[in-house]
């Protein structure tokens, strides 16, 4: 089973948390890509990202579905990521950390359902206080 993850944030968080993920479990990340919304977006340049997260997807449709990780819930990369999200094979979840992606990346055998919880639940895990 191949899910497709596309990590979608503000600016380069993105592919900074995929290239540091990578260099610490020294793994590939075929199947992983990235896609970076500056801060400041016009309105009028958002179909510009529509049509990009669409190629991604477009893309991805040789794979078991496609999970798409966003960092602020709500925010132009959720709300965009949103709109497609409904679609059949997509599962999109907010909040990306390091933790959430690090457990993606170790489990990306699993199935789409599966690989979201794994995600929220890496996510979740991540955020500790220490005493």
């Amino acid at each position: 089973m191949k899910v497709a993850i596309l990590v979608i944030t503000h600016n380069d968080i993105g592919q900074s948390l995929i290239e540091t993920a990578v260099s610490m479990l020294d793994k590939k990340t075929s199947g992983v890509k990235s896609l970076s919304i500056p801060a400041n977006l016009k309105p009028r340049d958002l179909g510009y990202y529509a049509d990009q997260i669409r190629d991604c997807i477009t893309d991805s449709n040789s794979v078991d579905g496609l999970l798409i990780l966003t960092d602020i819930y709500g925010a132009t990369p959720n709300n965009l990521a949103r709109y497609f999200g409904s679609e059949e094979n997509i599962k999109v979840i907010s909040g990306l950390n390091l933790p959430m992606l690090i457990r993606v990346l170790n489990y990306h055998h699993q199935s789409l359902p599966e690989l979201a919880e794994i995600a929220i639940e890496g996510g979740h895990k991540g955020i500790q206080q220490d005493s």
